[in-house]
């Protein structure tokens, strides 16, 4: 499986381009958080919610061919099967929970759909799917750019480069650098790392 690369503007083009094929206000208007679920779904993708194993290594995946896809289900208790369509993004229930957080959700989600956005060739006809896991859990150098490409692209659709500066300039006055983190990261629904990682990458910080 051959590995392309895409620069940093090539992906904000395609964030600009899924976005406002959603609504154009989202990346012109007001800043505000993108609704990535609904994007999700206006792509003509499923979002389906599964606990996906059961030490929560993998927070989410991607299918891009008919078949099954492995999870783990709490009654029997064990892994079992179950029937996917391509196109179906698996999302791990944990990330539902109560005590979980809206932006680790949010970025998951946005992280499952770039992968669908940029490595469908990649993916589609061999059989494997694009999967989420944790640190730990990523081993592979090829893995490692293609997780990489998706994080990007996942944080230039959460926090559209236009927006995020938009929001940048407007609360900048009278805050310090902590508040202003965590201010714009209600604002889009991120958390408070994914957005100071952005904010740094954009130099405005």
């Amino acid at each position: 499986m051959r590995t392309r690369y895409y620069r940093e503007q090539v992906l904000e083009g395609i964030a600009r381009e899924v976005i406002t094929a959603y609504d154009q206000s989202l990346y012109h208007g007001v800043p505000t958080m993108i609704p990535i679920e609904d994007i999700i779904e206006a792509q003509g993708l499923t979002l389906e919610f599964q606990c996906l194993r059961k030490t929560g290594s993998v927070l989410g995946e991607t299918i891009f061919d008919d078949g099954g896809a492995v999870i783990y289900d709490r009654d029997i208790p064990g892994y079992t099967i179950i029937e996917v369509k391509s196109g179906t993004i698996l999302i791990d229930d944990s990330l539902c929970g109560e005590d979980s957080s809206t932006g680790r959700l949010r970025f998951t989600c946005a992280h499952e759909l770039a992968h669908w956005l940029l490595h469908k060739e990649l993916y589609s006809g061999t059989g494997e799917s694009a999967a989420m896991v944790t640190e730990s859990s990523i081993t592979q150098s090829q893995n490692n750019t293609l997780e990489t490409q998706a994080n990007l692209l996942g944080a230039i659709l959460l926090m559209p480069r236009p927006q995020l500066k938009r929001c940048f300039y407007r609360l900048r006055p009278g805050r310090d650098r902590q508040r202003l983190v965590t201010d714009m990261a209600d604002v889009f629904q991120v958390s408070k790392q994914a957005m100071r990682i952005r904010l740094e990458n954009q130099q405005l910080l």
